[in-house]
């Protein structure tokens, strides 16, 4: 590992302090999602979603769920990263670029899919999210 991306690592340290008078553009936003997506997950599943919260009104009701802080509603932008249970009718596509590399005999693709449907057919999806504000960037405000 060179010696940039141990620094980067370090580095990372969180910021509790905002400038609530400041925004961030529709771009930029989008620009930060995009980069975060890079970040590796198993198989590639990018079983992830991000919601960009913007307004006041939903950054207060998000507030109000996160413990008080004050940095939910004194940064531009909050952003929420939801964990999603990948679905079965997506996962052979999902799984491709494994078999194609030839990390994953095309065999077990089935079993994967079979498995993911026991699962999310008992598991209860978080209702908490639904309370804020999911719409495109450019209404959020």
């Amino acid at each position: 590992m060179n010696i940039s991306v141990i620094e980067a690592i370090e580095r990372q340290k969180t910021t509790n302090l905002y400038d609530a008078s400041k925004s961030i553009p529709d771009d930029e936003i989008r620009e930060l999602v995009r980069l975060a997506t890079f970040s590796p997950t198993a198989f590639h599943l990018q079983n992830w979603r991000f919601i960009a919260v913007r307004s006041p009104e939903a950054k207060a009701r998000l507030r109000a769920v996160a413990a008080d802080q004050p940095k939910v509603t004194e940064a531009a932008v909050t952003f929420i990263m939801v964990g999603e249970l990948a679905v079965a009718d997506v996962m052979a596509d999902r799984l491709a670029g494994s078999v194609a590399a030839g990390f994953m005999p095309v065999e077990m693709v089935p079993g994967w899919k079979a498995q993911q449907n026991r699962f999310t057919s008992r598991s209860l999806r978080p209702s908490a999210m639904r309370q804020f504000d999911r719409r495109p960037l450019a209404q959020a405000d």
